[in-house]
């Protein structure tokens, strides 16, 4: 016995498809959770980075720091090298010709000249200096 299939032309071309509100508002909930999750997702990876950005100039400035110490450390044992007495003598006495001072060439004060000068100087004043160690004193500036 042979079968027969007959074969209907369905036409759909007058249907419309009903909009779903729900199945909108969930995938519209299930997108903004994912955007959210997304946002949180970035937010935690960006401070990760910063964490790891901020160590990396952390150990650039303390490298810094520990050069900057070696050099002032190498800058501090040059200064004491260079104001090393017998060195300025050696300079004084050889490069610049300079000789101790004789027994009756120092001047001692009895009051100290001031460290810093007073506010108001006077270029040239009239009256004799008071004591004569000052007026030597003077002449030796």
């Amino acid at each position: 016995m042979t079968e027969i299939y007959i074969v209907r032309q369905i036409d759909n071309t007058r249907l419309t498809q009903e909009f779903d509100y729900q199945r909108t508002k969930e995938c519209l909930w299930l997108m903004s959770l994912g955007i959210f999750c997304l946002l949180v997702f970035l937010f935690l990876a960006w401070q990760h980075f910063a964490v790891i950005r901020d160590g990396y100039q952390g150990e650039l400035l303390k490298r810094e720091v520990s050069q900057l110490s070696e050099e002032n450390s190498q800058l501090v044992l040059e200064r004491a090298s260079l104001r090393r007495p017998e060195r300025i003598d050696l300079i004084a006495r050889g490069e610049l010709g300079l000789c101790a001072p004789a027994h009756d060439q120092i001047v001692v004060l009895s009051t100290p000249f001031p460290s810093e000068p007073p506010a108001t100087l006077l270029a040239r004043s009239d009256r004799a200096p008071s004591e004569p160690a000052l007026s030597k004193a003077a002449l030796v500036r």
